[in-house]
């Protein structure tokens, strides 16, 4: 399970970058903290930031191509107003198979993703042995 690694930030330009405000009153939009707590942000421009850098850090990706799948792990960062579940790390399994499944924590999702490959390799068929 490949954790990506996280990039670093680009610099910051003088003069700072425009500040692009999230409504209170809209969807929520989160990062993570060092311990990989969500936290809501407030500004799309710093919510793109950081999906970009630190956000790849709380990624997995395996590609199976012998299975024509591929399974990638990541926190998605948006949360609806409309009620009170919480952002969600995402399993997600594209390619010839397509699911989804969601985690509340790192550690939920780090099984999941763990437990999603088991089960691909004991029931697809490989596609490299047709």
């Amino acid at each position: 399970m490949p954790r990506l690694s996280p990039k670093p930030r680009l610099p910051v330009t003088p003069g700072g970058l425009p500040v692009n405000p999230i409504r209170p009153d809209y969807d929520r939009y989160y990062t993570l903290d060092e311990a990989g707590h969500p936290v809501r942000c407030y500004d799309y421009t710093e919510h793109a930031i950081w999906q970009d850098s630190e956000g790849k850090g709380w990624q997995i990706m395996d590609r199976l191509p012998e299975y024509a799948v591929d399974v990638w792990t990541y926190f998605s960062g948006w949360a609806r107003l409309q009620d009170d579940k919480p952002p969600m790390f995402r399993t997600k399994i594209s390619g010839g198979l397509n699911k989804c499944f969601y985690s509340e924590t790192w550690e939920e999702a780090e099984d999941k993703h763990r437990r999603v490959l088991e089960k691909i390799r004991q029931t697809l068929p490989r596609k490299d042995q047709l």
